[in-house]
């Protein structure tokens, strides 16, 4: 089931507007990091969406909302230049089906309605998707993104697609970015290098969608290594 995680939300009534978009699409798993409380605007505005709201669930971190997650995917209506290009690197949301396919647990990124989201916590996700606007006003409104993000899905059918494989949760998947990058550091590799090449490392172990069987297999390669180099 997809999630959608809302992090630092400003205002009661855009999450109130989120959970009605939710429930039209079939989401019902909603998760803020910290943000505001939901108050009667709130509630308002989202209609039939009320008990998305009664029943989300808060975070006092992005990684805590998404330990158990096989795949995060971030939204962000920047494009990028230079440097900071290599944390956004947007694909088109039109990719989105393809990218959440066979994931039992996908966790959709929305960032503030001020900022969006700092370069930390886009270094915690897989994949940017960013969704063609207007270039002289290309901010959207928070819950204009989530349902256009969620009518992709929607429409591709995703939301009935039956899992054919168990694919590792998020916690999974970064205790082994985690021993890799250990057996990195353990080398001469250039320490200015090492935030890079997890991004890096962390994209490609993604796009590869382990299931628990080869997670399972990789933990062991890498840790006979390990101890082969003691």
């Amino acid at each position: 089931m997809t999630r959608i995680v809302l992090v630092e939300p400003q205002h009661p009534g855009n999450v109130g507007a989120v959970a009605r978009a939710m429930v039209n699409f079939a989401i019902d798993d909603l998760a803020l990091v910290k943000g505001c409380e939901i108050d009667d605007d709130g509630y308002a505005r989202s209609k039939s969406g009320k008990p998305i709201l009664e029943n989300l669930s808060r975070f006092d971190t992005l990684k805590e909302a998404l330990a158990d997650c096989d795949v995060a995917i971030a939204t962000s209506g920047i494009k990028p230049e230079g440097d900071k290009r290599w944390f956004r690197a947007p694909k088109s949301v039109k990719e989105l089906p393809d990218l959440i396919k066979e994931r039992e647990k996908p966790a959709l990124i929305f960032g503030r309605e001020n900022y969006g989201l700092y370069r930390e916590e886009l270094a915690l996700c897989e994949v940017t998707i960013t969704i063609p606007t207007n270039p002289k006003f290309p901010i959207l409104n928070l819950s204009h993104a989530v349902g256009i993000v969620l009518y992709e899905i929607y429409r591709d059918g995703n939301h009935k697609n039956p899992k054919k494989r168990k694919a590792v949760s998020n916690e999974e998947f970064e205790r082994l970015v985690d021993r890799i990058m250990n057996l990195l550091e353990e080398t001469s590799y250039p320490r200015r290098r090492l935030n890079r090449s997890r991004t890096t490392l962390r994209r490609l172990i993604s796009r590869g969608n382990p299931d628990e069987g080869e997670y399972e297999n990789l933990m062991g390669i890498f840790k006979a290594i390990k101890e082969g180099k003691r």
